[in-house]
């Protein structure tokens, strides 16, 4: 976050109960369109807003849909030519 003061926005919830995040949120926060935040609720009622970070198989799952999957098919080396038998 690039604030060294506390900001003090409001949101309205609509009849849905959706929320908005401002644009001075979503700036201070760097998120956007398809983010991920997370909502901590504390036991005096406060609520911390923050961008959650992505885990690993989220990261995997991404590229994938940009790269393509780079999965390989598993070589068939022919028959055995030994015994599975143990002396």
């Amino acid at each position: 976050m690039s604030s060294n003061h506390t900001t003090l926005v409001s949101s309205k919830i609509t009849s849905k109960n959706q929320v908005t995040i401002p644009k001075t949120i979503r700036e201070l926060l760097d998120i956007g369109s398809n983010d991920t935040i997370n909502w901590q609720i504390n036991p005096n009622g406060t609520v911390v807003l923050a961008k959650s970070k992505p885990d690993l198989w989220q990261v995997v799952a991404d590229q994938e849909k940009q790269f393509g999957n780079l999965s390989t098919p598993e070589i068939e080396w022919g028959p055995d030519l030994e015994s599975d038998e143990f002396d």
